[in-house]
């Protein structure tokens, strides 16, 4: 008789260079007794599962990963004695790849899984980064010259959820920033605007020109800066009902209907249907908790439209355009986009793909 189980990728903000690849017939039991132990600062958690037929079918997919690199596998020798573990060097992405191939060439790419963060894991995840970005201040404290950002540049706080996100300080020297008459160090300046108790990371509470500073620094250094899936979403346009081509030539800035959990700060992506079907724009929200009558600058551009005063709108302004070849439907969905008629989050897979990295 066969027996259905899973294989599955877990990852640990505690050594997020490597995730673990493995077999279990009830993953969550698996989970909670790799969690049981008190010697790691952070939980496993599951980021991706592929129900199978058999026992062991964990073994073969390692003895694959082992012939394409065998580099990749965590192995040790203690007192003369070899030990081969099931972690791998390599991104969750990677990981994921790997099982997305050997689900799709089997015909049974319904059986694999992504799994999203759990709010406790999220706050795990942006601790462990939080923690693993002020090491990296230590060593060597963030510039502004290195990252190609003048001074009299102006960048902007965000802090997903707080109401002083969106609030603007400007470069006054490589180290420094002004706001409201006063010099800041960019940690001290997010430690103060974000209340916390204890000092935090300035370049991840910053933005220049849409993109994060930790991100700039990273791509600089020659790091690959974590994806931050939090804060950004996907939205659909149907260019039948309003011509977002049309107004985003003309317009940096459009209103859009906002839902509960758009901060201001958070990156939109627009996918564009009918004709196009692709994401062609990259946008960041500028005010959120808009009503009532919104502006005329862009009524020409809708085939359709009714003015309510009880609904509720963002403002959000365009950072980048793409050729509707760039970040095609097909493609989107090879890397995890499953919805194209609401907005989304974003996964890393496709996080990481928009920004050029998948």
């Amino acid at each position: 008789m066969q027996t259905k189980g899973f294989i599955y990728i877990l990852t640990n903000p505690s050594f997020k260079e490597y995730v673990k690849i493995g077999y279990a017939d009830n993953v969550e039991n698996r989970l909670k007794q790799l969690n049981n132990s008190e010697c790691i600062p952070f939980a496993f958690r599951v980021y991706a599962t592929y129900e199978v037929e058999e026992r062991l079918t964990d073994k073969k997919l390692h003895s694959l990963i082992d012939q394409l690199n065998s580099n990749l596998r965590s192995i040790e020798n203690i007192g003369g004695k070899v030990r081969v573990r099931e972690f791998y060097a390599m991104s969750p992405e990677q990981a994921y790849s790997i099982l997305e191939t050997i689900a799709i060439l089997g015909g049974h790419r319904e059986r694999l899984k992504l799994w999203g963060p759990s709010a406790k894991e999220q706050k795990d995840e942006d601790l462990a980064q939080e923690i693993a970005e002020e090491h990296i201040e230590r060593q060597s404290p963030f510039t502004f010259s290195k990252c190609n950002i003048p001074i009299g540049a102006t960048i902007t706080y965000f802090n997903r959820g707080k109401a002083n996100s969106g609030l603007e300080c400007v470069v006054v020297d490589d180290k420094a920033v002004e706001y409201q008459g006063k010099k800041y160090s960019l940690s001290a300046l997010a430690t103060e605007l974000s209340g916390s108790k204890h000092g935090v990371a300035g370049p991840r509470y910053f933005k220049y020109k849409g993109e994060w500073l930790n991100t700039i620094r990273a791509r600089v250094e020659g790091r690959q800066d974590p994806a931050r899936v939090e804060d950004v979403w996907v939205i659909p346009c149907n260019p039948k009902l309003y011509d977002i081509v049309g107004a985003l030539e003309k317009l940096d800035t459009i209103e859009w209907s906002q839902t509960n959990n758009t901060s201001v700060g958070d990156t939109i992506y627009i996918y564009v249907g009918g004709e196009y079907k692709a994401i062609m724009y990259k946008c960041e929200v500028l005010e959120t908790e808009l009503y009532g009558n919104r502006s005329d600058e862009d009524l020409e551009f809708y085939k359709t439209l009714s003015v309510k005063p009880d609904v509720r709108y963002m403002k959000i302004r365009l950072i980048e355009k793409y050729g509707k070849d760039k970040f095609p439907l097909a493609e989107l969905r090879e890397r995890g986009l499953t919805n194209v008629q609401g907005r989304c989050k974003v996964t890393p897979q496709l996080l990481n793909y928009l920004d050029g990295k998948g």
